[in-house]
């Protein structure tokens, strides 16, 4: 990992110079591995480039380096399923220069900066098409920037974004999350989560990706349901950012909320139980108490209830229920009143529909966010 580093930010410095005369000492250093382990990495990121569907039911994280030529090969196995299966397969595109590559770096910095306009995935494909031209040249840049204009990528602003320091902390961010995943060759892959020993053939990776498709059938699932928390008399605000999820960003990926509604609960796999749910948003629930993220308990005692009701009608599972595609879930805590608990009932909010399209009458749900799909002018 110490050998990996050095040689990458020799490679920093020695383009840096070649591209402003001076090294690029504003650049951030590499950032530790973060203390919550690899399981992050194993998902799409923020800033990932994606080319798919975004929630595909099946996805291929690869870890590249443009100047490898088994990489040029298994692009071409990666576009070739993503023919076959279109809108069940997404791919996540993350860099790995290797230091045995003394132009990878450069390269996939050209592509971050063609990126920029909108043109990731065009300069991806000439820089894999054209490696051998590149490869063996003695002014790679010359050619990248040849390649930038031919996609209508002015050249002046082409060399701008090369001196980027945020494109370059990008580069890095991806070899950094190779390490901490330990996926120490090029290519490397993962699919659906999972580590995978590169397949030998395209036949080969179809039989996984077949695999990964039935598994999905099998355990994903889309479903939404309505929810309410009331305690003592005041209902929780879970509209607030810390609670809400962006794509890339989902506190947990099987179940969270977003779009700032804190109403409607969003379900991706089977066996999710509301007392995990609360768990993921740093709460208890259990049949003695609800606690709050801040520490706030509410525990029953004389006087006070701890109860769940869905649909109307009192669930005595409580933390181990699962929620379903369009339940009306009330979580209360306070005195046993059923006044005063069946207002609560009417208040939980009627939108679960909407999201899971079955009330089209009432509208459309927002769309999902799109991270790493730019518009693009190229040709």
């Amino acid at each position: 990992m110490i050998k990996s580093a050095f040689f990458f930010f020799f490679y920093l410095f020695f383009f840096s110079t070649l591209l402003s005369g001076h090294p690029a000492e504003s650049l951030p250093p590499m950032d530790s591995p973060p203390s919550t382990g690899p399981q992050k990495y194993l998902y799409p990121l923020v800033g990932d480039w994606i080319k798919g569907p975004v929630r595909a039911p099946a996805f291929i994280i690869e870890y590249v380096d443009f100047q490898c030529p088994v990489c040029k090969r298994y692009n071409e196995i990666v576009n070739n399923l993503l023919k076959d299966y279109p809108g069940r397969l997404s791919v996540i595109f993350r860099h790995k220069p290797s230091e045995a590559h003394p132009y990878a770096f450069i390269a996939a910095l050209s592509a971050e900066a063609a990126g920029a306009e909108g043109c990731f995935w065009q300069m991806a494909n000439s820089l894999f098409e054209k490696q051998e031209q590149w490869s063996n040249s003695s002014d790679p840049l010359k050619l990248f920037k040849e390649y930038a204009v031919a996609l209508n990528i002015p050249e002046e602003k082409f060399m701008n974004n090369l001196r980027r320091p945020e494109l370059r902390k990008k580069i890095f961010q991806d070899i950094q999350s190779s390490l901490v995943l330990g996926a120490t060759r090029v290519p490397s892959f993962i699919l659906s989560g999972e580590r995978i020993p590169n397949p030998e053939s395209y036949e080969d990776f179809k039989i996984l990706v077949e695999a990964s498709l039935i598994k999905s059938k099998k355990t994903q699932v889309h479903e939404h349901a309505d929810f309410r928390v009331v305690l003592e008399g005041k209902p929780v605000d879970f509209s607030a950012a810390k609670y809400q999820s962006r794509f890339g960003q989902e506190i947990d990926p099987y179940v969270h909320l977003h779009h700032g509604n804190g109403r409607v609960l969003h379900k991706h796999k089977k066996g999710i139980t509301l007392g995990y749910f609360f768990k993921t948003l740093g709460m208890e629930l259990n049949k003695n108490r609800f606690v709050l993220d801040t520490g706030e308990k509410y525990e029953v005692r004389e006087g006070k209830v701890l109860l769940l009701f869905v649909n109307g009608k009192e669930e005595p599972l409580l933390d181990n229920y699962e929620p379903q595609d369009l339940d009306k879930i009330l979580i209360y805590y306070g005195p046993f009143d059923y006044k005063l608990i069946s207002k609560e009932i009417s208040l939980v909010s009627d939108e679960a529909c909407i999201y899971s399209l079955k009330c089209p009458q009432r509208g459309v749900p927002p769309e999902e966010e799109c991270v790493g799909q730019l518009g693009s002018d190229c040709q």
